[in-house]
């Protein structure tokens, strides 16, 4: 398969070459590209937990590269892309254990023959918001969950969209063998008062190898009689959805089934990867409404037993195999103090709902009230161990007294089921969390920012304070310091008052941005884009280089 995969990429880089330098004569196209290189150099820290991993007693490095190459062509309508990975040692994938792997990460050819588009290769797609199906890389996480296969597009007459493809899951620089069908259509209507509607419906079709139900097969009957089931190969999930929007408002809601399969019982609150069989389901919603000075958004979600991977089987890295996207309803948070509690979304029971106000009562005042509150959807007197997963609280008000300052001050209260979310810890650590943020820009070029929190929680590392200075001199430098230090700890979890120091210096050149930081991390949840996952401590120096070209 490796060596496949290694000819597709020399075919692929060819036929590139090919393309651009034709077009550099033939002035049929246009040829870009980009680099992002990261490196880790690691110091062994023992007070904060970084120690007794490979990285920092024997390799003291590691890297990952992406080098993209793109040719358009916009006479022809054809696009091609290749990326090449490299990763020495990395930690993207699994934190705790290094790779290395060097190959070709994405190739794709996409050719529009009026109104129907083909793409080979990779593909990176979503059908409505992810409830049933999402391919996507993110970097900061090691995802990178690409379909190696084939699609098609169909538009009609800009009113309707319809999109079809099929083939198997990337797993590094291979494919996983179970093979992905699925199938779109999306409409976009008006009404003659204005009132737009956005239906649309998918279809996902997963079958499994032969290897995979072997596996599947030796788990279950690994069980008593009472708990053995028969596997099936093909599962399905279907989804609906729309938009509607009108008058001020927008109201997004989508519902979705997948059939009877072999899923985890429950990964949160089972630490054994028992099989079940059961279907699953999910129900999404958003409201939004807005007019001068003023928006709000309402969330809702209820997942049961929405696992969808390419196979229950074990996986070497958390996120390998995973099909779709949950959209969250607690919020990301920005800053570093109130961002160390989010709830990702949980696949097997959850009910959430989320709420947020924004008020502008003029250009210099803006006021934010957000809540979420995520439980298990079973009603307490039919299960009385249900308890509340998460409840958010968080009060804003952004100043900006003239052109130059502008002031952001906050409050955040936090209730974290740390057992559920980390099967490990408290059922209900508090988080008491002010923050304040000044910006002041001295004049068009040269601004400076710096931001003070504070936290009070005693069930989990105990209380902290952090502070950030960070000056810019646009559109080349940027320098930060940062200190957060946990000045009072709870000795159950650490008996040292540590401080996680962060030094920060960026410079750009044109299309080139370089950084380098002295870091130290604490244990924590690290989220992006709604996906979480748990990352030791970090102390090293992290060098990075982007490039486009």
């Amino acid at each position: 398969m490796h060596q496949s995969f290694t000819r597709v990429a020399g075919y692929g880089l060819v036929l590139l070459l090919i393309f651009s330098s034709y077009s550099a004569s033939a002035q049929w196209g246009y040829f870009s590209g980009s680099y992002q290189n990261n490196v880790n150099f690691f110091i062994r820290d023992k007070k904060i937990g970084a120690y007794n991993l490979p990285h920092y007693d024997n390799l003291k490095v590691g890297t990952d590269n992406w080098l993209n190459l793109n040719y358009t062509n916009e006479k022809y309508q054809l696009d091609i892309g290749v990326r090449m990975d490299f990763f020495y040692n990395s930690i993207l994938r699994v934190p705790t254990t290094p790779y290395t792997g060097v190959g070709l990460g994405n190739f794709f050819i996409r050719k529009k023959i009026k109104d129907l588009t083909i793409t080979a290769g990779y593909l990176y797609d979503q059908i409505g918001t992810g409830i049933i199906f999402r391919s996507y890389e993110e970097r900061a996480l090691g995802i990178d969950n690409a379909i190696l296969g084939a699609r098609l597009e169909y538009d009609v007459k800009g009113m309707l969209k319809l999109k079809a493809f099929a083939g198997a899951q990337k797993l590094k620089f291979s494919i996983q063998k179970p093979l992905i069908l699925g199938f779109n259509a999306e409409g976009d209507f008006a009404t003659k008062n204005n009132i737009i509607f956005k239906p649309g419906i998918g279809v996902i079709n997963r079958s499994m190898d032969q290897d995979n139900i072997n596996s599947v097969v030796a788990t279950i009957e690994s069980y008593d009689t009472a708990g053995r089931f028969v596997p099936k190969y093909n599962t399905y999930a279907v989804t609906a959805y729309n938009t509607i929007s009108g008058g001020g408002f927008t109201w997004y809601v989508e519902g979705a089934y997948k059939t009877t399969e072999a899923i985890k019982k429950d990964q949160i609150r089972d630490a054994k990867d028992t099989l079940i069989n059961s279907a699953g389901n999910c129900v999404y919603s958003t409201l939004n409404y807005s007019q001068k000075g003023l928006g709000i958004t309402l969330q809702f979600k209820r997942t049961e037993n929405f696992y969808l991977h390419t196979s229950p089987n074990p996986t070497e890295a958390l996120f390998d195999g995973m099909l779709n996207f949950l959209p969250p309803v607690s919020r990301q948070n920005s800053l570093r103090l109130p961002s160390r509690y989010f709830a990702p979304s949980l696949e097997n029971r959850e009910l959430a709902f989320g709420a947020e106000i924004t008020y502008s009562p003029s250009r210099k005042m803006t006021f934010t009230a957000q809540g979420s509150y995520i439980r298990d959807f079973i009603l307490k007197k039919y299960n009385p161990s249900n308890e509340t997963f998460f409840a958010e609280a968080l009060l804003e008000a952004r100043f900006k007294p003239n052109r130059n300052l502008e002031i952001e001050v906050g409050f955040q209260f936090a209730e974290y089921n740390k057992f559920i979310y980390r099967k490990e810890g408290e059922h209900d650590v508090r988080a008491y969390t002010p923050f304040a943020e000044v910006s002041y820009k001295f004049n068009k070029k040269m601004s400076i920012r710096a931001e003070v929190q504070y936290q009070h929680v005693k069930k989990d590392y105990g209380q902290w304070i952090y502070g950030l200075l960070e000056f810019n001199v646009a559109p080349r430098w940027s320098v930060a310091v940062s200190d957060m230090w946990n000045f009072d700890p709870n000795p159950d979890i650490n008996p040292y008052d540590n401080h996680y120091y962060s030094v920060f210096l960026g410079f750009t050149e044109g299309p080139h941005r370089f950084t380098i930081a002295y870091v130290k991390q604490v244990e924590g949840i690290v989220c992006t884009g709604g996906v979480c996952r748990l990352e030791p401590a970090f102390s090293g120096v992290k060098f990075g280089v982007n490039s486009t070209f």
